[in-house]
């Protein structure tokens, strides 16, 4: 619809176009001459310094383990630097699985008597009694002043990070068995009057604003290493026991070549408390002299700048550190942080206001309340004309370009829809295309004419249901789910009915898709009746080889000699009379050899197992023959797991002793034997009896079509040979070496590799 309404409407728009970016241009002309010149600022945004990203952490614990968080602040939710630091540990915090994360707020800047630590360890002990917390994450000194003293009585087990502490040295944890760490707030009290006393070269005085509480403390033993730089240059006074009112008479006293240094002033003498806001503004409002710091909560409220401390760092550190140990980490094995992540911060306005100039300050820093440019104030809208400028001039060429794509694209459609023609009337599988709506046919190909029987015209504008095409109607397109929520289906097999009732097996594919504006079905149809019909056949096949390897086993089974069971039973009666317990035993094994036979096993079964069979016919021969039978077995133990096929070896044992022993007068030896070689078992029954000459030896096995031996000559050895010729190829087959007088060897050999099957 596009390309259609640039073809009746591209004169005039591309007219149009051209207008728009005459005016487009012109307004990038006025605004890159008005960005030249300097404006005054319509608004002051404070630069927020970029702060380092803290070291990754590793694995969190998954959401199955229910992980347990203190913080412990040390002054007061609302309070400036508390709330930086809440921040930056929340936002690492904040969202982790399993992580429940408690906050306690101890309130020392405006309660800090002995007796308060004692009733929060009290209110503590009771409150958490049933908590177990894995680590806890201390702000400032006096949380972390608290828990080396109650750690191990409050929350035993639990390891410690801090952050936010002005004073520290590794003599604190010492004896904590490695449970604590952190970041030291490392505010650089040196670099920021080295900057001051740069920018300030005729300051004859420095004035230091400082109170008594752990924190004013703390920065009071700091001060104490940093200011003997500075006492030789300056002088140096403090202003740190009195009272606001005191405090700022003093500081309206202040004349030029004062500076002040702001450390902490958050309660007099007198017990009156006030916030981080609330004392620079007083101090910075009553000041005349120039007053520096090292923290961001007073950057922007009458602070000149220093080397600026960011509370939101501390927190990020620190809770980056919890997760460490969250993850498996001991405290003691992460170093504590102690170097500085500080940055040179001033304030424009009060650079302005002491005639200081932003060239001279240190290398790197940033200055915040700028004015900015016009360029810098409308930069937005600026780049805006540009980039539409651009994006006009680029519509153009695309309009362009995509005329020209379209006449392609129609002349390549014109051709696809000739091939599509082409492959529609002439495909040997038929095709058909539906309305998806009610499932009318809307067109069938010539291909369904001459395979279904019915005509064009008989199915146009009728329904599958319509001319019975489908054999189970459930098979419909229509009433397949699967083939509307994919908008296709692999290919499936069917029943289809033709016009003559003739039902055929089929195989469909189909694909839905849109023809004017109307989703539609195009399904492809196979016969592939044939080819059902032919696996059928060999499936038959297959079953018919089965039955006649099973009836095989059954002749094999039924191949019992009755003159060895009319034998048997002549020697157990004579033993009944003779010897009882030898006939006992002759009938154990009378039994034990026909249950075999009966039921040989599966496939294949172990030597071992063959041998204790041909033992069962054995021991009741032998009670026939007595000492006219002899019998040995050499067999390698490497072969008594060689899987072989069942009731394999009485058939030869049996023809060695009927053949071989039996004619002679004396009787004779049957030796059994397996050993392996070359990759296989070579399995053999040698006898010493009559023997047999090589026409004999010939015949035995011979398959050319000539008679078959005679009954007891042979026709059990060929059974044999054949079932190991089906089983392991001809190569496996029996081999029969004699000589008259000499006696016979029979043998036949068993691929190594073959496991046997279970029993």
């Amino acid at each position: 619809m596009f390309v259609s309404i640039m073809n009746h409407q591209g004169p005039c728009m591309i007219a149009s176009l051209s207008r728009i970016l005459r005016l487009a241009a012109l307004a990038v002309v006025l605004a890159l001459l008005a960005a030249q010149g300097r404006a005054p600022a319509q608004a002051q945004t404070q630069a927020q310094p970029q702060n380092p990203e803290p070291p990754t952490s590793q694995a969190f614990p998954s959401s199955q383990e229910r992980r347990q968080v203190l913080v412990l602040h040390s002054y007061h939710k609302g309070l400036a630097w508390t709330d930086s630091e809440d921040a930056g540990i929340d936002s690492v915090l904040e969202g982790k699985p399993g992580l429940e994360v408690f906050t306690e707020y101890m309130d020392a800047k405006r309660y800090a008597q002995p007796a308060d630590s004692e009733r929060l360890a009290s209110y503590y002990a009771r409150k958490y009694a049933n908590a177990r917390f894995d680590v806890i994450v201390a702000t400032d000194d006096d949380a972390f002043q608290f828990l080396l003293a109650r750690r191990d009585t409050l929350f035993p087990g639990a390891q410690v990070v801090f952050c936010g502490v002005n004073y520290f040295d590794e003599s604190m944890i010492a004896h904590s068995a490695g449970a604590y760490t952190g970041v030291v707030e490392a505010y650089d009290v040196r670099s920021t009057l080295r900057a001051a006393l740069a920018l300030h070269p005729g300051t004859y005085r420095l004035v230091v604003i400082n109170d008594r509480t752990p924190t004013g403390q703390a920065n009071r033993k700091i001060l104490a290493d940093v200011l003997p730089e500075f006492e030789k240059k300056v002088s140096v006074v403090y202003l740190d026991d009195l009272t606001t009112d005191e405090l700022l008479a003093k500081v309206r006293s202040l004349a030029t070549g004062d500076i002040v240094l702001l450390m902490t002033f958050n309660r007099d003498k007198a017990g009156r408390v006030m916030g981080y806001n609330e004392s620079i503004s007083l101090v910075a409002g009553q000041s005349k002299v120039p007053v520096y710091g090292v923290w961001d909560f007073y950057l922007g409220r009458g602070l000149t700048g220093g080397m600026i401390t960011n509370g939101l760092d501390q927190g990020r550190l620190a809770a980056q550190m919890a997760l460490r140990i969250l993850a498996g980490e001991r405290a003691g094995s992460i170093p504590v942080v102690k170097e500085s992540t500080n940055r040179f911060m001033f304030d424009y306005a009060q650079l302005k206001r002491f005639g200081i100039s932003p060239d001279t300050l240190p290398e790197g820093s940033t200055v915040i309340n700028r004015p900015t440019s016009f360029y810098e104030e409308h930069s937005g809208k600026v780049l805006s004309v540009g980039v539409a400028f651009l994006l006009m001039s680029g519509m153009l060429v695309a309009l362009w370009v995509n005329i020209q794509r379209r006449k392609r694209t129609e002349a390549s459609l014109r051709e696809s829809e000739e091939k599509f023609e082409k492959i529609f009337r002439h495909s040997p599988d038929w095709i058909a295309i539906m309305r998806l709506s009610d499932g009318t046919y809307l067109d069938v190909n010539d291909a369904f004419e001459k395979i279904t029987g019915f005509t064009r015209d008989e199915v146009l504008g009728k329904t599958a249901l319509d001319i019975g095409i489908y054999s189970n109607p459930k098979e419909r397109y229509e009433l397949d789910e699967a083939f509307l929520r994919m908008g296709r289906t692999q290919i499936q097999e069917l029943q289809y009915r033709l016009k003559s009732g003739e039902v055929i097996t089929v195989e469909r594919a189909g694909e839905l898709v849109e023809i004017g504006g109307e989703r539609c079905i195009i399904s492809i149809v196979r016969d592939i009746t044939s080819k059902k019909q032919a696996e059928q056949a060999l499936i038959e096949t297959e079953k018919q080889k089965k039955l006649r390897a099973d009836a095989e086993i059954k002749m094999l089974q039924a191949q019992i000699n009755p003159h060895f069971l009319f034998n048997a039973i002549t020697s157990i009666m004579y033993y009944i009379r003779t010897d009882p317990e030898v006939a006992y035993n002759l009938l154990v094994k009378l039994g034990d050899f026909f249950r075999k036979n009966i039921k040989p096993g599966g496939a294949s079964v172990p030597l071992s197992k063959e041998i204790d069979h041909c033992e069962d016919y054995l021991s009741i021969e032998r009670a026939r023959f007595e000492e006219r039978l002899r019998v040995s077995y050499d067999i390698h133990p490497a072969a008594l797991d060689c899987p072989v096929p069942p009731l394999i070896l009485q058939p030869l044992v049996e023809n060695a002793l009927r053949h071989g022993i039996m004619p002679k007068e004396e009787g004779g030896e049957i030796v059994i034997g397996a050993h392996p070689e070359d990759g296989v078992i070579r399995i053999f029954v040698r006898d010493d009896g009559v023997g047999m000459d090589a026409a004999t030896v010939a015949s035995l096995l011979d398959e050319s079509g000539g008679a078959p031996p005679r009954k007891g000559t042979g026709l059990a050895l060929r059974n044999v040979n054949a079932r190991l010729v089906a089983i392991h190829g001809a190569q496996h087959g029996l081999k029969i070496e004699s000589e008259p007088g000499k006696g016979t060897t029979i043998s036949f050999t068993i691929p190594a590799m073959v496991t046997a099957a279970p029993q």
